[in-house]
């Protein structure tokens, strides 16, 4: 039986995950997945061409081991800690920007899993949309929840204002990137073969996958900055 409402942490049965563990073994599990998987593809020498979206990095072979396995269970995790944290940070105050930002990490846990399971190689179209609702839904988790407790302030209140900007701007110059390529090659050409889209957008991806890494990692610290605010809860408690 599972607890969302513990005072130390998520029950379950007998066992007690506190909030820090849960939010770290999360961020941290998002984040060695993209570099385990990226630097396996790199080094098995299966990489299409440098620099590649971390997606292509599900390619047939160890690779794909890390990156479906690690995202599926990080996804399951960043449901678990939508569920929890609006538990944690719900306040008169943030009451709606919590119970918002719960729906918001279940959306991006699912799609996580989802993006871990429909690979680009074979799946792009499905698998891109897919990717940018994680993307997106990460975003808007971390706002809703950074909302949530707008009346606290820690050092990561202070450093997520920072990421967001980064995270805002790099997510613009992704798909600004890729917007020419998406309409000649796939809207207007009609072409759905993965390999040929990715290799006749090249040039546009050697902008475009800089941009998607700078995404992932204000994502990724966005979420991290949130242990400032777990640790300042608990202390008030």
């Amino acid at each position: 039986m599972i607890d969302w409402t513990g005072e130390h942490g998520l029950q379950i049965g007998r066992t007690v995950v506190r909030d820090q563990h849960l939010l770290r073994g999360t961020w941290l599990l998002v984040l060695l997945t993209a570099i385990t998987s990226m630097t396996t593809h790199l080094l098995s020498g299966n990489a299409r061409a440098i620099p590649f979206f971390i997606s292509e990095s599900d390619y047939p072979g160890p690779e794909r081991i890390l990156f479906t396995g690690g995202f599926t269970i990080a996804g399951l995790l960043f449901c678990a800690l939508s569920m929890r944290l609006a538990h944690t940070f719900e306040t008169a105050v943030g009451q709606k920007q919590s119970q918002l930002s719960k729906w918001f990490g279940l959306v991006t846990g699912v799609s996580l899993i989802c993006v871990a399971w429909f690979n680009m190689h074979d799946q792009i179209i499905i698998h891109s949309i897919f990717a940018m609702v994680t993307f997106i839904g990460g975003y808007g988790w971390s706002c809703s929840t950074h909302l949530a407790i707008s009346n606290t302030l820690s050092p990561g209140h202070v450093r997520r204002k920072a990421w967001m900007i980064v995270g805002a701007v790099s997510f613009a110059v992704m798909n600004l990137s890729l917007a020419k390529a998406v309409r000649t090659h796939v809207i207007d050409a009609g072409l759905r073969d993965s390999a040929e889209i990715m290799n006749l957008s090249q040039n546009s991806i050697t902008f475009a996958a800089p941009a998607e890494y700078v995404l992932f990692l204000s994502l990724v610290m966005m979420l991290a900055s949130f242990e400032h605010d777990i640790a300042l809860s608990k202390q008030q408690e």
